[in-house]
């Protein structure tokens, strides 16, 4: 199992309900019978209790890039892990997301987990609580009185790689800026993040601003082809993401490119992960956004179920990983 995200993020205890009591050491009397005996005893009412919280909805867009897929898969394997019975529903817009709402409400299901299209499903949405049915919200908030959200946070991802940007370059330089539009607030909030730091703490910096239609590679290697050639010299460049970040370090290798120094990240792709730990030319980190946090949701999920008290809002901070700590974050089975 590698490194949890947003482990002791949340404010209470999930593995001792679920898992059991621990395997405390037996006193001077025990026999290997005692133990052995109690030791069936518990696996017994941990099973008992997995099946008393009923079957949880897993309600997810259809993965269109690594990220989405990246959000079943470790829903599914937080939920694998803790032994629930679960059911998946997987949608390619809001009204088939709708459509799955009401299957998982007919299924009966014991709470719902949501990764929402967008705020237009919240009509939709409000059956789930019309029914009393615990619902938990990933990632984008929707119009209704959610039972628990969870998601990171845009603009600290912008807040903290602006610090490290801007320590690495002694606090002067150019600065190429990604902008993408086609993403709406994700995009806005990482770049005022970026920008609100670099204005009050590091003015020598010059922030040169340019924009990619999406997040994909090659939606990145080609707006920093034109990048390069309209910036003779550029220190570093501020990415959003992960797989943009990908396209960046091709085109300036293509280029031929030495001046740029260090490259940002978005988001925990592997992929990137590994770039990170072999790329000796350019320094390249990620600031975390990753799909890890639908872990969380799934404890939340069960938390609620077993009566246990959980924050409304639970927005994780960013986790910066770089040469020093890619390792940690390392999963061959991931997806993204």
């Amino acid at each position: 199992m590698k490194k949890k995200l947003i482990t002791g993020l949340l404010l209470f205890v999930i593995t001792g309900t679920i898992t059991g009591c621990g395997s405390g050491s037996e006193g001077e009397g025990g026999t290997s019978e005692n133990i052995a005996t109690k030791k069936t005893k518990e696996n017994a009412a941990i099973n008992k209790e997995k099946t008393s919280l009923g079957q949880i909805a897993i309600i997810t867009p259809v993965a269109s890039h690594g990220w989405l897929a990246g959000v079943t898969y470790y829903a599914e394997q937080r939920a694998q892990e803790l032994g629930l019975d679960y059911k998946t529903y997987q949608s390619t817009n809001v009204n088939e997301q709708a459509n799955n709402i009401q299957d998982a409400i007919a299924a009966g299901s014991s709470a719902i987990i949501m990764f929402p299209q967008n705020d237009e499903v919240s009509i939709a949405a409000q059956a789930i609580l019309d029914e009393g049915i615990p619902l938990i919200v990933f990632d984008r908030k929707i119009d209704v009185d959610y039972d628990s959200f969870i998601a990171g946070n845009n603009e600290d991802m912008g807040t903290q790689s602006a610090k490290v940007i801007g320590e690495a370059l002694n606090g002067s330089g150019i600065v190429a800026v990604q902008n993408v539009p086609s993403v709406g607030s994700v995009s806005t909030e990482r770049v005022d993040g970026f920008r609100n730091i670099m204005l009050t703490e590091y003015p020598d910096i010059t922030m040169v601003d340019f924009t990619t239609e999406g997040f994909a590679k090659e939606q990145g290697l080609s707006a920093a082809a034109d990048l390069l050639t309209a910036n003779t010299q550029l220190d570093a460049i501020y990415s959003l993401d992960d797989e943009s970040s990908m396209g960046f370090v091709q085109a300036i290798n293509e280029a031929g490119r030495t001046d740029v120094k260090i490259i940002s990240g978005g988001g925990g792709n592997q992929d990137y992960f590994e770039m990170i730990g072999e790329n000796g030319d350019i320094d390249l980190f990620t600031a975390t956004y990753s799909p890890m946090m639908m872990r969380d949701a799934v404890d939340l999920a069960v938390a609620i179920l077993t009566n246990k008290l959980v924050e409304k809002d639970n927005i994780l901070p960013t986790i910066i990983v770089d040469e020093t700590n890619y390792k940690d974050y390392l999963d061959e089975n991931s997806p993204y």
